[in-house]
């Protein structure tokens, strides 16, 4: 009877402990389950914003390296001017 009465208070001391750790511990894998998703997505508009401005990067470099020098006519009678 000693032994039930020790692990009776043991018990009495340590509910909440054996109630609230687990709990708290279901709480917080269902928060990272939401987040994970959506930190994955924000991560994938952000990756697909670089790319875009990569892209606009390349047409601004190839632009500069174009050789403007050559003009085309703009009508055909330019053309035969002297």
């Amino acid at each position: 009877m000693k032994e039930f009465l020790k692990i009776f208070k043991w018990l009495e001391r340590n509910v909440f402990k054996l109630i609230f750790i687990p709990l708290g511990i279901i709480i917080i894998y269902i928060i990272v389950a939401f987040l994970i998703p959506i930190i994955q997505f924000i991560g994938f508009v952000g990756d697909g914003f670089n790319e875009v401005q990569n892209i606009f990067q390349e047409m601004e470099k190839h632009f500069e390296e174009y050789e403007w020098k050559k003009k085309p006519p703009s009508s055909p009678k330019d053309d035969n001017i002297v």
